[in-house]
């Protein structure tokens, strides 16, 4: 009996383990920022963190202690990301705080109870000066009923980096708020602005001057410097109706002028790579499928998400091996401006299709970006990528030319030896030169005569192909190249007429419903092939995607029949590949393709 109570207890005990291990929970404190002038409001967000959501909050947070510090807001916050493929779950309570007076203040730890564990937060500085412009206006507007104020986050910034700009109505009035009209924006040259919407709720009481003022942002930017220096930010004005004696006159209300003082980028460090992203973010490279045929397509993934200046963000393009196809990227932007700044995502899908059967490698991509507030460059740098493809193997010569990085022929490897001969003699290192010159003197000798060997065998022997080209079959329905997939088709019917490309444009209607949309774009790729060959009276063996829009201007085909052709057609090669098709209306491409068709062979 006791040997069963022991067991169960060590069961109960390695479960909870492996629960504990699982659920990986952890709790945090985060402020916006770790300096405020007086009178300007933080944040500090206390964030439950697990890459799952099946924990349960046993007690609610007990509110940390902030003494000398007021409470003005509190919300809701969750938030979902990905670190490495990895899900990771972000869920809490962000506090909003104002200082009554300089100094330095302290929130404390905020502790609450999970999964019958108690978890605490560390305590947060924070530092209120009196130093910055808000304040010093606070003072000489004290004694108005009315007043405008601008305020920078940080008046010191990098370049790119990305600074609150917030513009506030002080009134001591509160019915003065729904007096105002025609907002002015200040001018913000040498800085690249971002419009934050302001709240519905933004109205607020505030300590100005040691007097209770109502105030409401009535503007609020994110911008960024685009150079180093000084930058000035021209006043904001708004129009509010005041009370005179007979009735309302409406009086112009200018804020104070801000100046930033950008610093430049430090050349120290920056990585060859850098294209001038400013901020906190984090990368993700993947693939859809890691096991595909020859032919088939694979999407390789490649993601940024953080916060910061997304616009100046370049994202690392893959780089490929020679039989492995890579199509032009799609890129996306998931990115916005919110109260706490821009944030957000920006993604590029790239298509790759390997011709051959075989292990390819994706190489790792990196991406750098300068964190400012760690005041240094980061590098990130993804995983490779192994793709195992099923199917026939490369032919042999495609794969030395693959592993020949120079790519010289036998002729300019000698040019190049005789090159480096005559350096040598020059610089009076001739002692080999009679050693050397031989030996290539024997090579060129041997080139020689293996030409005129594989010359004189040329003219005495008629070698017949396996496989005869294209335009030389007589029945061209019966010749089957010998590969497992074909990547493109062509032509299906030997004879091209308008019956023939009419039917296939009623079998392509038919198409629009069809399950898998590729049976669409294959039949709509060979339609447009064969009307621009029977357009141009070109057989196959001399169709290019190169030539034919020359070939079909010179037959008479207007420009811009020509053009809508080359779109359509690149539509229909790229849809084959893309995951899922390309999202588009295929009864729209139908009536366009049929358009076509009809210029062309009219």
């Amino acid at each position: 009996m006791i040997t069963e109570r022991v067991f169960n207890s060590f069961l109960l005990l390695a479960l909870t383990s492996i629960t504990a291990l699982a659920q990986q929970i952890s709790f945090k404190s985060d402020a916006d920022k770790k300096q405020v002038s007086l009178g300007e409001a933080f944040t500090v967000g206390f964030f439950i963190e697990s890459n799952t959501d099946s924990y349960s909050i046993d007690q609610p947070m007990k509110y940390p202690s902030h003494s000398g510090l007021q409470i003005v807001g509190e919300q809701r916050s969750q938030n979902v990301s990905y670190v490495n493929g990895k899900g990771v779950i972000e869920d809490g309570i962000v506090l909003a705080f104002v200082a009554e007076k300089e100094g330095k203040y302290r929130v404390g730890a905020a502790k609450i109870v999970v999964n019958g564990k108690t978890y605490t937060s560390k305590p947060v500085d924070i530092e209120v000066k009196g130093t910055g412009l808000s304040h010093s206006n606070f003072k000489n507007n004290s004694t108005q009923p009315v007043f405008l104020q601008s305020n920078v986050s940080k008046s010191n910034p990098y370049v790119n980096e990305q600074v609150s700009l917030s513009v506030k109505l002080y009134v001591k009035d509160l019915s003065y708020l729904n007096r105002k009209r025609n907002f002015r924006q200040g001018k913000l040259d040498g800085l690249s602005p971002k419009i934050v919407k302001s709240s519905p709720e933004n109205i607020k009481q505030e300590l100005v001057g040691g007097k209770q003022y109502f105030s409401e942002e009535v503007a609020r930017y994110y911008v960024f410097p685009q150079k180093p220096g000084r930058i000035e930010i021209d006043p904001f004005s708004v129009d509010v109706i005041m009370p005179t004696t007979f009735g309302g006159e409406a009086v112009e209300v200018r804020s104070n002028a801000v100046v930033i003082n950008a610093k430049a980028l430090p050349e120290e460090g920056r990585p060859k790579n850098f294209s001038g992203a400013v901020g906190q973010f984090k990368m993700n490279a993947s693939v859809d499928k890691k096991e595909i045929d020859a032919n088939e397509s694979v999407n390789f993934d490649v993601e940024i998400s953080g916060a910061g200046n997304f616009n100046a963000i370049n994202l690392p393009q893959v780089k490929t091996s020679k039989n492995l196809e890579k199509f032009a990227p799609k890129k996306r932007d998931a990115f916005k401006t919110y109260d706490s700044g821009m944030k957000g995502k920006i993604a590029e899908q790239t298509v790759l299709v390997p011709n051959f059967g075989g292990e390819y490698t994706i190489s790792p991509v990196e991406f750098s970006y300068f964190d400012p507030v760690k005041e240094k460059y980061i590098t990130l740098k993804s995983d490779s990528i192994n793709l195992a493809v099923s199917g026939s193997k490369a032919p042999k010569s495609d794969v030395e030319l693959a592993s020949d990085d120079s790519e010289k022929s036998s002729d300019s490897i000698i040019t190049d030896k005789i090159e480096e001969i005559t350096n040598d003699v020059k610089e009076g290192k001739s002692a080999w030169l009679w050693v050397t010159g031989s030996v290539i003197a024997m090579s060129a000798a041997g080139l020689f005569f293996m030409k005129k060997k594989n010359n004189s065998s040329d003219k005495g022997e008629v070698i017949v192909p396996k496989v005869k080209p294209i335009n030389e079959q007589n029945n061209f329905e019966n010749y089957q190249p010998k590969t497992e997939k074909q990547k493109f088709v062509l032509v299906e019917k030997t004879e091209i007429s308008p019956n023939s490309i009419k039917t296939d444009l009623d079998e392509l209607k038919l198409k629009i419903f069809a399950t898998d949309q590729k049976e669409f774009y294959q039949l709509q790729e060979t339609i447009l092939c064969n009307v621009a060959m029977k357009s141009t009276n070109t057989d196959l063996a001399n169709f290019s995607d190169a030539n034919m829009p020359d070939k079909m201007i010179a037959a008479g085909i207007s420009e811009p029949v020509v053009e809508q052709w080359k779109l359509l057609m690149n539509t229909a090669r790229q849809s084959k590949y893309a995951f899922g098709g390309l999202s588009e209306n295929l009864e729209e491409v139908y009536e366009a393709t049929v358009n076509v068709a009809e210029e062309l062979i009219k």
